[in-house]
């Protein structure tokens, strides 16, 4: 029963996966490596600096379909010094859920906040 309850828990994933958002691309590695940064346990290790850091090496590492998004949440974690593009709060929170969605997916990440 438990084999039949994560096939069927795998094939739901599959389904509602952006077609999209891949699930395996080039550089996946790199990108899965600086998403556990932001890992739920680690939250009160990481500086501003190295999340910023590490949200820009996600960027350039993720798919070219997650690349627009990215650099909206990249663009949120520069000083208020650099230029911004500009967002809606409504339109930012959506894509946060989207990233973190495919970042907990994708790598295997608990994120904060994010439910899958």
């Amino acid at each position: 029963m438990g084999a039949t309850a994560t096939v069927l828990a795998a094939v739901g994933a599959w389904l509602l996966w952006p077609e999209d958002l891949p699930t395996q691309w080039p550089d996946k590695a790199s990108f899965c490596a600086n998403a556990s940064l932001f890992e739920v346990s680690r939250q009160d290790q990481i500086s501003g600096e190295q999340r910023l850091d590490a949200a820009r090496a996600m960027e350039k590492s993720s798919p070219p379909a997650l690349r627009d998004e990215m650099h909206v949440l990249v663009d949120d974690l520069v000083p208020e010094s650099e230029p911004h593009s500009h967002v809606s709060a409504e339109e930012f929170q959506e894509i946060t859920v989207k990233v973190g969605e495919f970042v907990e997916r994708a790598c295997g990440v608990n994120l904060p906040s994010i439910r899958t």
